[in-house]
């Protein structure tokens, strides 16, 4: 059986509307974060997969493919190199937290982001049959063709 690797405790904000007030509120949820679970979050529709993980895996890379795009900024400047984010799937399978780990500049550190924004939602990781926040991390290459 696989060991989980532990972060720490992992704050979060769910927005919520609060019938008693009539109005938007927000609630401070703490969990412990996850590395590696036992179950790690994969793309819906590939937890029936053989190898789900390698199936989330190839989907990530044809959405990078199909929608990150080479910052004017950074081909101008002959950017190159690789971004690391990070971000966060929680309970409900939803992403969160997105951070660049290490950036490379030009508009590269803001496309890796904007490119998270529209990851779709998860199959949740689980840690002893429940459903927990895992980090995941996303390494980018940016390389200009000559």
């Amino acid at each position: 059986m696989l060991r989980p690797e532990i972060l720490g405790d992992h704050i979060d904000t769910f927005r919520y509307f609060n019938q008693d007030k009539r109005k938007d509120d927000f609630r401070l949820i703490k969990a412990t974060l996850y590395k590696r679970v036992e179950k790690m979050p994969v793309f819906i529709g590939c937890e029936i997969d053989p190898d789900p993980e390698e199936c989330s895996k190839k989907k990530l890379i044809d959405l990078l493919y199909n929608n990150i795009h080479y910052p004017a900024e950074a081909k101008k400047q002959r950017i190159q190199g690789v971004v690391y984010a990070k971000y966060v799937v929680r309970q409900d399978g939803s992403v969160g937290n997105a951070r660049i780990d290490r950036g490379i500049g030009g508009g590269c550190d803001e496309e890796v982001l904007r490119f998270i924004s529209l990851l779709p939602r998860y199959t949740p990781g689980y840690q002893d049959g429940k459903a927990v926040p895992v980090q995941m991390t996303l390494p980018v290459k940016f390389r200009l063709m000559k």
